[in-house]
């Protein structure tokens, strides 16, 4: 055989083999622990009479407090704070927010597709730096609005504002 016969033998088996190894997958992400924000179990109250008792509370146009509108709906004061959850944030944003250990996976968050926002979010009440219920809120009416960035709680002031409650 010619050494140019050789050469280009060698260099067919090589690209015949990068072509039949398998693709490396990216190393799947490892879960310390997992939180799952759409799932319905309500320890606190009901979400309904929350959402609806923030609708009246906006209606009042007086300033009141998170405590006094979740406490009028009829929800227990098992809770220390709440975060507000949309459009695929990261674990590692809400890890932050929810001063929850890092490593802690959050399942269930609203998708986000090219620049639009999701068009639901979650209202998620923690206790001790975990999640202890979460309430289901649509772009089409937030009830409750947050700064960026901010955790509320039970004295956190909330002022009426187009029938919703905000924080500022």
């Amino acid at each position: 055989m010619k050494p140019a016969t050789i050469v280009i033998g060698i260099l067919i088996a090589a690209l015949l083999a990068g072509c039949a190894a398998k693709q490396d997958k990216p190393a799947a992400k490892t879960c310390q622990s997992e939180i799952r924000l759409d799932s319905k179990p309500e320890p606190l109250g009901s979400s309904k009479a929350l959402s609806a008792e923030f609708k009246a509370a906006g209606s009042r146009e007086q300033p009141i407090s998170l405590g006094e509108v979740t406490r009028a709906a009829g929800w227990s004061d098992d809770w220390d704070t709440v975060i507000d959850v949309s459009s695929a944030m990261d674990d590692n944003w809400l890890n932050k927010m929810a001063e929850t250990p890092a490593g802690t996976c959050w399942k269930g968050l609203p998708p986000r597709i090219g620049s639009d926002p999701a068009s639901f979010g979650y209202y998620v009440f923690l206790k001790d730096r975990r999640v202890v219920q979460s309430v289901t809120w649509d772009s089409g009416y937030r009830a409750l609005e947050f700064r960026t960035n901010e955790r509320l709680t039970h004295d956190t002031v909330l002022n009426a504002k187009s029938g919703g409650l905000r924080t500022y």
